[in-house]
Parts: structure tokens; sequence; C-alpha cells
């Protein structure tokens, strides 16, 4: 066994983590913080995986004009159980030029910052190469939105 294999933790504690973003609306220019995940632990907080599938995760609205804005921010998705921790950056970071140059990067960024930790890491650039590549494609999306409608009519009777 060499002296990093020693180092390596197993099943680690990773918390989901919150922040709060500055947020600016374009059409009436109000100012505001909403709340994002900066890490997701779906062990701790499974209606996260739902949030995403259903990709209702990291929205706010405007509180003077009441429009949508969707948060634009880098989070973590930490599953324990699968030891499986991915970055997701803004899709539009890939198609502005970055590319797979940036993947590389921002991938080595992230093995490095858990070299110590017993998981399997990756980047992805949007919630659709998450959903395709992690969470079980659109056969995972048609699940949740059954799973979201059955919990609305049990909330409704």
């Amino acid at each position: 066994m060499s002296d990093h294999d020693q180092d390596v933790v197993t099943a680690p504690d990773l918390p989901t983590e919150f922040s709060e973003i500055e947020m600016r609306c374009p059409p009436c220019n109000a100012v505001w913080s909403a709340p994002v995940a900066r890490r997701v632990n779906v062990r701790t907080h499974p209606d996260a995986r739902l949030g995403i599938l259903l990709k209702t995760m990291h929205w706010t609205r405007c509180p003077v004009c009441k429009q949508p804005r969707a948060i634009d921010t880098i989070f973590e998705y930490y599953d324990p159980d699968q030891r499986l921790l991915v970055q997701v950056r803004p899709e539009w970071e890939y198609h502005a030029g970055g590319g797979e140059d940036w993947y590389w990067a921002r991938y080595e960024d992230l093995v490095l910052k858990y070299h110590d930790v017993d998981v399997r890491v990756d980047v992805v650039f949007g919630l659709d190469q998450l959903i395709e590549k992690y969470l079980g494609g659109e056969e995972a999306v048609r699940e949740a939105r059954e799973r979201w409608e059955a919990r609305r009519k049990a909330g409704e009777d």
C-alpha cells in the first residue's frame, strides 16, 4: 500500500453547501440576493436530484417585476453512494471558446481539489450533460416528472 492510499478517505462526508448570489433583473434593473447550492449531497438532499432532472434548480424570480430568472452558477453534484462528484458549469462556457481545453483544465482543478477523497470526479457543462451522463437521461427525466405529478396530486387531495 502506498503512502497516498493511506491518506484516502472512504465514504467522505461532503455536505450540501448553500450560499447567495446577487441577481440583477435586466428589464427592471432590480437587485436582490438569491439562494444557491454550491454543493449538493443527494443522499442528504434527495430532492436536489429531482430539481436537476426537472430543471427547476437554481431559478429565482425578480421581486419587482416577478419575471423568472435562471441562476447561472457553478455547483458540485455529489452522490456518496456512487462515490461520484461532478462539477456542473454553465453550458455557455464550453461553447464560448472553452471547448476541450477548458474541460481538461477544469477537470484537473477538480482532481487536485479532491485528490485525497475517494471519489470519481468529472466536469460537465449544463444540466443536460449531467442528466445524460450520470442521472439516467430522458428515462430518468420522465420518471421524475411522474413522481412530481404524483406528489402534486397527493398534495391536492
